[in-house]
């Protein structure tokens, strides 16, 4: 029988090291010095960009490049923007970081001797906390997925919540933050026939448990996504999304609404007043408001990362590295391009489409036409990309910043 206890509650603990920039030769994260000739690239030809240090090129005019201005030794497995605030986690880390400045706070975030935590694709925050997902590897797969909760404007952690360490609780899948509740979900990223996904809402600012829902709700399934609306909270399963009370977890509506795939990143997102979700070969938008919008996409390849969403695109990127640049409110395709690899990170900004592929490739097309405007090789290796007020953040091995010139 699966043990069914209830969250491990734990208090107060790590400590994040407030305001603590680091030197890049001695491994820490600092801005460019001063004096010291920026790492910038000039174009050159495609065929030449063969190592992780070749320069961008460019297929026409509009043509940007990238100079370095910080870095961070420790990686990036997903980052977030809140604010022109970076925010990621990286094996057994959490960071915040000034789109210019660099590291302001990180924090260690293994937890109760589990020591081998891979970064998940689970965060939220409101006005005065961050909430960090994470998911233990290795030896410790069977150990119960944990979040941590840090104050934003000095790193301290506030609260540490962990699932039960039964085997069937160790993947951090999402968090969103409703009304001083935040709602963490958990489920099974191994083998096996059965499922028990757990969602919990907890006080944002003790985490203390207030609810949890389980499979007596929600069906034996993966848990794919978690994300919020007008005061509800959206559980994506593979073909049910159940809606949630986020005060009580009393459930409210359920969609047969398709969602996810075989990947642990979340395929799906609310943006306004639409559910846009990913499905093996396919793409929705579901309206979840009076305002939202309805289409479907039946003719892709299998969706491979979370899509991006602003307000007029919704960008979509492929495992056969193809990537679709559609019109939000109809859904119909306004360009497509094919880069190297699988397509694992994308960005928009008011010019640009930002493209991370599974190994060493980068490229930004004009958001218009999709026109190539930079390529460059750089150790992206399939983390993610995210863009703050002109820099931006590539993951890796190593988290690097760019201004965009």
């Amino acid at each position: 029988m699966k043990r069914r206890a209830a969250l491990a509650l734990l208090g107060g603990g790590l400590t994040g090291t407030g305001g603590c920039l680091r030197l890049v030769d001695g491994g820490d994260s600092t801005p460019q010095a001063s004096g010291t000739p920026p790492a910038s690239e000039t174009l050159q030809d495609p065929s030449t960009a063969t190592t992780s240090e070749a320069a961008p090129t460019s297929d026409g005019p509009g043509a940007v490049t990238l100079t370095e201005v910080w870095t961070d030794d420790n990686g990036v497995d997903n980052v977030w923007t809140r604010e022109g605030t970076f925010y990621y986690n990286d094996y057994n880390y959490a960071a915040e970081a000034s789109h210019g400045d660099g590291v302001r706070w990180s924090a260690d975030t293994t937890h109760d001797g589990v020591d081998e935590n891979l970064g998940a694709d689970a965060f939220a925050a409101d006005r005065r906390y961050v909430i960090f997902g994470y998911t233990p590897d290795g030896d410790h797969e069977d150990d119960g997925a944990h979040f941590h909760a840090y104050r934003r404007y000095d790193g301290e952690e506030a609260w540490v919540v962990a699932a039960p360490s039964d085997g069937t609780h160790n993947q951090a899948v999402g968090a969103t933050v409703v009304d001083g509740t935040a709602v963490l979900a958990v489920s099974d990223y191994g083998l096996g026939d059965e499922r028990d996904p757990l969602v919990y809402g907890v006080d944002v600012e003790t985490g203390e448990v207030r609810w949890q829902v389980d499979e007596s709700v929600l069906p034996p399934s993966y848990v794919r996504y978690l994300d919020s609306y007008d005061g509800d909270v959206y559980v994506g399963l593979p073909d049910t999304v159940q809606v949630l009370a986020a005060d009580t977890g009393e459930p409210i509506a359920a969609y047969n609404w398709l969602a996810g795939t075989g990947r642990l990143e979340s395929l799906a997102r609310i943006h306004g007043e639409t559910l846009f979700t990913a499905w093996p070969g396919g793409f929705d938008a579901h309206p979840v408001g009076d305002n939202g919008v309805s289409w479907s996409k039946a003719d892709f390849d299998r969706v491979y990362t979370t899509p991006v969403i602003d307000n007029s695109l919704v960008v979509v990127g492929t495992r056969d590295g193809t990537v679709y640049a559609l019109e939000r409110q109809s859904g119909e395709t306004r360009w497509e391009v094919s880069i190297t690899n699988a397509v694992a990170a994308i960005e928009t900004t008011g010019s640009h489409v930002w493209v991370g592929d599974t190994d060493i490739g980068l490229t930004a097309h004009d958001r218009e036409d999709g026109s190539l405007v930079h390529r460059s090789t750089k150790p992206v290796n399939g983390d993610d990309i995210a863009v703050a007020d002109g820099v931006l953040l590539l993951g890796g091995d190593t988290a690097t910043a760019y201004t965009i010139d």
